[in-house]
């Protein structure tokens, strides 16, 4: 998309009561024109987030401390394997020098962790790294794409050690940023109603609109090159996918997972009677 059009769907992303704006990729920075779309959200009244993979942050700290609210850094592990997982020489140390600098210009950072076969064995230092730098960390399952990454999915027995490895450093204390009904829900899946459509939508870089790593179907909804946000959301197909996840579960993502638990009716309402209120501890945590 040009950057018109992309400032374009912003406005129009405001003026549908849009909250947010998340920006990731692919790096995002390898746009040019970021800055001045992160800037233009801001404005805009827009929540901006960010999950860049840090090489960029040291030079682009302060620009970005003043127009991103949440910057998130993608660290697989907690050591040089990082940038051996990555195959790029150095992506650890520029990634971690970044955070520090991006702090030291104001802004507010958390890590990004995304659990494989390639790195069972990062959850504690990674916790330990994050407590460090004085950010959170969001630990995450890797998303098996067929045909390109099946080898390094975690078996069921595997996220259930690991989640339950995160959820006894959560208990802890340590700035584990996911939610304990996001790691339980790994740890042992829970019914829950798919808010995927109600909560946010993904415009991928050439403007088409698809589910988000969605089970059931992965069908786009349109094309923001050619016809508006508004047109699409009120869109008959919008409006069938809306009804066919309703009931659906299936996903383990943190973005479709979280934002599906919080938004429940029945667990919020359950959640406010507890003695040791998880919603205030999810508002905590997100608030960094």
């Amino acid at each position: 998309m040009s950057t018109d059009r992309i400032l374009r769907m912003l406005e129009e992303a405001a003026r549908l009561n849009f909250a947010a704006y998340l920006v990731w990729g692919g790096e995002p920075f390898m746009r040019p024109d970021l800055m001045n779309i992160l800037r233009h959200a801001r404005k805009l009244g827009l929540y901006t987030s960010l999950v860049t993979n840090g090489t960029f942050l040291t030079e682009k700290a302060k620009d970005v401390a003043k127009a991103v609210d949440l910057t998130l850094v993608s660290l697989d592990h907690f050591s040089h394997y990082h940038s051996e997982m990555r195959g790029l020489d150095g992506v650890f140390e520029r990634a971690k020098e970044g955070i520090v600098e991006l702090k030291k210009a104001g802004g507010r950072v958390a890590l990004n962790c995304v659990m494989s076969k390639l790195n069972t064995d990062s959850v504690k230092g990674m916790c330990e790294l994050a407590r460090a730098l004085r950010v959170k960390v969001a630990f995450d399952t890797m998303e098996v794409f067929p045909g390109i990454n099946e080898e390094y999915a975690l078996s069921r027995i595997e996220r259930t050690t690991i989640f339950s490895e995160i959820l006894k450093f959560k208990n802890d204390r340590y700035p584990i940023l996911n939610s304990h009904d996001y790691i339980q829900h790994v740890i042992s899946p829970q019914a829950y109603s798919c808010a995927q459509p109600r909560v946010f939508v993904v415009v991928s870089e050439n403007g088409i609109i698809a589910p988000f790593w969605c089970r059931k179907n992965s069908q786009p909804f349109g094309d923001l090159r050619e016809q508006s946000l508004g047109s699409i959301l009120r869109s008959d197909r919008y409006r069938k996918f809306m009804e066919m996840v309703k009931e659906c579960n299936l996903c383990i993502n943190s973005v479709t997972a979280e934002c599906s638990l919080f938004y429940s009716a029945a667990r919020f309402l359950g959640n406010c009677f507890k003695t040791h209120n998880p919603i205030v501890r999810f508002i905590e945590d997100f608030s960094l």
